[in-house]
């Protein structure tokens, strides 16, 4: 859904996935940065993971303990 959405809106963008090990998410959040990605969504054990690895939380991220999304 998300690739449709984009086309849709001209961007030239492409969601991916990929699998990261968790000892591995910080050098993973750190490359895509490098790679110039808008910014990645996470699934477990990662949003928990990830709190400690950003540079600011909204309100909701320091209310569960989580992150869904990085914005770089």
């Amino acid at each position: 859904m998300h690739n449709p959405a984009i086309t849709a809106l001209g961007l030239n963008w492409r969601y991916l996935a990929f699998e990261v090990h968790p000892d591995n998410l910080r050098s993973a959040m750190a490359g895509a940065m490098a790679m110039s990605f808008v910014g990645l969504n996470l699934t477990a054990p990662h949003k928990l993971l990830a709190r400690d690895m950003v540079d600011a939380l909204d309100d909701s991220a320091k209310m569960w303990g989580a992150v869904n999304t990085v914005r770089f």
